[in-house]
């Protein structure tokens, strides 16, 4: 994805003067001082633009209507899972999502009915972050992206990988490339709406909430097993589902 100068000012103006003026560390969280400049930044653009977006999608679009977009991306996401399962020598795991896609993007019709998982093939998710921790770099610092948010200086890197892993970048059309990842957000950010009151009211610190979140999430995923998005559980305490929703990158 591609930034434009005037984003990397704003986003620069946000976080050099907390940088340069110091700010207490956080053990094993090295970056604490530019992590919370950009978690602000991401907050205020998500109080101005993202969510109000968001409440005016789920105030207009029939439930049914989310539900077909939400497994179009969730098939979408088939393709980098599927590849980073080979990567990781996954070929059972490679062979259940590789059924996935066919089928639903089949009979599913592009994906809008999740077939497949009434055909007893469970959705799981992977990404290249997590083969880097297969092949070796299990530990990484947090580090909190612009818009993106929350991830670690090796899930930073995959990401790269994981989106040239999918369909977008083979979009020619800018538009219609740049406005399905605008959607994906969107939608997104719409489908955690419901998660907001139970973080707010657990949460003292929102970005050591996240932070955790994140981390514990993530830990749970390079603990042997891709993540099974339709038995994970929401939970207030960082872990499952709540830890796989903050994460903000498409796939």
């Amino acid at each position: 994805m591609r930034f434009n100068k005037r984003s990397l000012f704003m986003v620069t103006a946000v976080c050099l003067p907390l940088v340069m003026t110091g700010c207490t560390r956080t053990p094993g969280d090295p970056l604490e001082c530019f992590n919370r400049g950009v978690f602000g930044f991401n907050k205020a653009l998500d109080r101005v633009v993202i969510k109000p977006a968001a409440h005016l999608y789920d105030a207009l679009i029939p439930k049914p209507v989310k539900m077909g977009v939400s497994n179009v991306y969730e098939n979408l996401r088939e393709l980098p899972t599927f590849a980073n399962d080979v990567l990781q020598g996954k070929f059972r795991d490679a062979s259940n999502t590789g059924g996935r896609f066919v089928l639903n993007t089949t009979i599913g019709i592009v994906g809008i009915f999740n077939v497949a998982s009434y055909a007893g093939l469970e959705r799981r998710t992977n990404d290249f972050g997590l083969t880097l921790a297969r092949w070796g770099w299990k530990d990484s610092s947090y580090l909190v992206l612009p818009i993106l948010g929350p991830s670690t200086i090796r899930d930073g890197i995959g990401l790269g990988a994981t989106y040239y892993m999918s369909v977008y970048p083979y979009i020619h059309s800018r538009k219609a490339r740049y406005g399905l990842l605008a959607l994906y957000y969107v939608e997104l950010r719409a489908d955690f709406l419901k998660n907001e009151p139970a973080i707010e009211e657990a949460s003292i610190n929102e970005y050591t909430f996240y932070k955790d979140a994140y981390l514990q999430h993530r830990q749970y995923e390079m603990g042997g097993e891709n993540t099974s998005t339709e038995n994970a559980t929401n939970t207030t305490n960082g872990t499952d589902n709540t830890g796989a929703e903050l994460q903000g990158p498409p796939p």
